[in-house]
């Protein structure tokens, strides 16, 4: 968003940056280590005559305040959105493995020369995104933006696992708060679902110590948002895999027959990193 805001300043418009909200923890620490000024927070966009949704395509995602005639383009990645209902938005839906891949395509297509912060910051979200290359839906797209945008960037070969390294600290009131920023909600054919989903390494440490704590933070959330299923999960970062915490019978059958999930108690355990993104529509065809 930082650099598709400086990509428009480049062809005439007046654009700012802005995010309703804190930036997640991986992005602090970014900003923080490359001493780049944290976009302007803003209560709602009440202010502004237009807005452009970047990495964002649901309502329900939204904080703050949008009126969604306001939105006139949407760039993002997800194979289920709500772009549908933002009536004056151009759109932009590709399904790479980064939304920083397509804003870095538009410095590369048009040859636009880009500031070193906001190559840092698309290397680091197509990093994220993409789980450093491993994750599934990672495409040569992706790897081609990022040696492009590496360039400029010049980070270091140890960039990625010192991003993921600070954001696996959940100790102490870390952890509540981890899950509820990273939480999102659906409406699939109906049924409510919330899904909460963090990245860290040692993943199946932090479900054995604390699964009980997780469970009841998700059954906060659930009551708040008077949701039918509700489930945490859980990347690994250094051997790509995914834990789903679930304390509901019926949730553990959904995610069952949408992903092949085989519960031990309250934890099922993937062989293979899969984002929530990706299990929407899985959830969405069984509910369906």
């Amino acid at each position: 968003m930082v650099a598709y805001a400086e990509f428009l300043q480049t062809r005439g418009t007046n654009a700012v940056a802005g995010i309703i909200g804190e930036p997640q923890v991986e992005a602090e620490y970014v900003l923080r280590r490359f001493g780049i000024v944290s976009p302007v927070t803003i209560p709602s966009a009440d202010a502004f005559d237009e807005v452009i949704l970047v990495d964002a395509s649901n309502l329900s995602d939204l904080e703050g305040t949008i009126a969604v005639e306001k939105v006139i383009e949407i760039v993002d990645h997800r194979t289920t959105h709500e772009a549908g209902r933002f009536p004056n938005a151009a759109l932009q839906i590709e399904l790479v493995g980064a939304t920083a891949t397509l804003i870095a395509e538009k410095f590369m297509h048009e040859n636009v020369a880009l500031s070193r912060e906001a190559a840092v910051l698309l290397c680091g979200g197509i990093i994220s995104n993409t789980l450093n290359f491993k994750g599934s839906m990672t495409t040569d797209r992706d790897r081609d933006a990022f040696a492009w945008l590496n360039r400029v960037a010049q980070l270091s070969e140890l960039f990625w696992r010192q991003l993921f390294v600070a954001k696996s600290d959940v100790t102490g009131e870390a952890l509540s708060e981890r899950i509820q920023d990273d939480f999102s909600w659906f409406v699939l054919n109906g049924t409510r679902v919330g899904i909460a989903e963090i990245e860290l390494i040692g993943a199946r440490a932090a479900v054995d110590g604390r699964g009980e704590e997780m469970i009841r933070v998700l059954e906060i959330i659930k009551d708040e948002k008077m949701l039918d299923h509700i489930f945490l999960n859980i990347i690994e970062l250094e051997e790509p895999q995914s834990y789903i915490v679930a304390h509901d019978a019926s949730t553990q059958q959904l995610l069952h027959d949408a992903l092949r999930a085989n519960f031990d108690g309250d934890v099922a355990e993937l062989p293979r990193a899969l984002m929530r993104k990706q299990m929407v529509p899985l959830l969405e065809d069984v509910l369906r």
